[in-house]
């Protein structure tokens, strides 16, 4: 505001002296006729002070002059020093911080364990089944080898028999004890259709040498007394008679 006014009193200033230099010059055109008339000049010149005094004059006025306040936003600069944290929580985290690794032990080894017995839970429920035992041979060639169905003492028994003259059948008996303990107590496969050299192989191939021989000598006497129909004597029964229960009734060493 104070520019626009300077401004106007210099403008005011200069068109002043404009009209006095204009009148100036236009004296001499005119000046037979002024001084015979006698009369004023148009203009005349401003002094320096005169000037200044218009200046001010125009400073003065409120329309024109003066200074005004204007206000106006500007952005708050002062630096905020930032709060630092409390003393005990600087100190909590040190301690996690140096601490991190047995806490992981602590909170991991629980889990770990729970996963373990989980794992372990899920493998047993997912483990088949265990397959069922095979049935024992209850039959050999249509012989009943059950262990109910035989006499408690095999070898008393056919000894019986072989006194009352009943050699086939003793050695029936025998033959029937034999498969009988073979299969279900000394565990040898002996499948029900098999031949009398099939059960003899199996029981080669499973028993000790002494429990082998008591068989081999058994079937032999055996497939003659059935097969080739020959009369047995008593003296080789007799003496298969007495070590059954020596030869097969023990479990197998």
């Amino acid at each position: 505001m104070r520019l626009r006014a300077d401004c106007l009193a210099a403008c005011l200033a200069l068109g002043l002296a404009n009209n006095a230099w204009a009148a100036t010059s236009a004296a001499p055109a005119s000046s037979a006729s002024a001084a015979t008339r006698n009369a004023a000049p148009v203009g005349t010149y401003l002094t320096r002070d005169e000037i200044r005094t218009a200046a001010a004059k125009l400073r003065a006025d409120s329309n024109l002059g003066g200074e005004k306040p204007v206000r106006t936003l500007r952005w708050n600069e002062v630096a905020q020093t930032a709060t630092p944290p409390p003393r005990w929580l600087t100190q909590l985290f040190d301690f996690f911080a140096r601490s991190s690794s047995l806490l992981l032990w602590i909170v991991g080894a629980p889990c770990v364990a729970t996963a373990v017995v989980w794992a372990i839970r899920v493998l047993r429920h997912r483990a088949p089944p265990a397959a069922p035992a095979e049935r024992a041979v209850t039959t050999v060639q249509g012989l009943d080898i059950r262990p109910e169905s035989l006499p408690e003492n095999i070898g008393a028994a056919a000894q019986a028999l072989l006194e009352a003259g009943r050699e086939r059948e003793a050695l029936s008996l025998l033959y029937r004890g034999a498969l009988s303990r073979a299969v279900h107590r000394h565990g040898i496969a002996i499948l029900p259709s098999a031949t009398e050299g099939e059960a003899l192989r199996a029981v080669n191939a499973t028993l000790d040498p002494p429990r082998a021989a008591y068989f081999t000598d058994l079937v032999a006497l055996w497939q003659r007394a059935v097969y080739a129909g020959e009369t047995i004597s008593a003296t080789p029964i007799h003496r298969l008679c007495r070590g059954f229960a020596a030869t097969l009734e023990g479990a197998a060493p």
